[in-house]
């Protein structure tokens, strides 16, 4: 009976050890988006954004101001001319990141809270629908995830959604 029951002890502490490995192993492999990152340096540069839009060329510029900020500023060029400029950025406040975007043209900028992050991505949602231009179909979802040496980015809304893929600039 003793030689039973030590073995019965042997095999569950085991299985146990076993379990524990598989759960460090999937935890170590799969980054959680719900945990929250307080480095976006993956963005710094210059990046151009893959368009079909012949004539056309699209960048974003991302800068670190400080380990609570990061400033960037998004172009359109046409015929070696500006014609569209957006400011945005990822700020921290109250303990919490955010990103805001101020089109061209609007006096104030959209925030949307930053709702899941890892080391490589982010999304950030606005779903109180406050944006200042009331007559566009204004997003409320914005994502970007790194993979590799490029950036894909998502903003969607209810009628909208549009994929981007940005390249570094070296």
């Amino acid at each position: 009976m003793k030689k039973t029951f030590v073995l019965l002890i042997t095999i569950l502490l085991i299985s146990c050890n076993q379990n524990k490995k598989e759960e460090s192993v999937i935890s170590e492999d799969t980054p959680k988006l719900t945990e929250e990152a307080d480095n976006f340096d993956w963005l710094l540069g210059t990046w151009k954004i893959n368009t079909k839009e012949v004539g056309k060329e699209m960048f974003e510029n991302w800068d670190k101001k400080s380990k609570t900020e990061y400033v960037g500023l998004g172009f359109t060029v046409q015929n070696g001319d500006t014609i569209k400029k957006e400011k945005f950025g990822l700020i921290k406040l109250d303990n919490h990141w955010n990103f805001q975007i101020q089109l061209q043209g609007e006096t104030k900028p959209s925030s949307f809270k930053m709702t899941s992050s890892n080391a490589h991505e982010f999304i950030c949602e606005n779903n109180a629908r406050n944006f200042p231009n009331k007559q566009l179909d204004s997003p409320n979802k914005i994502k970007y995830r790194k993979k590799e040496d490029k950036i894909y980015a998502t903003i969607s809304g209810s009628k909208i959604k549009i994929h981007l893929e940005l390249v570094k600039l070296q």
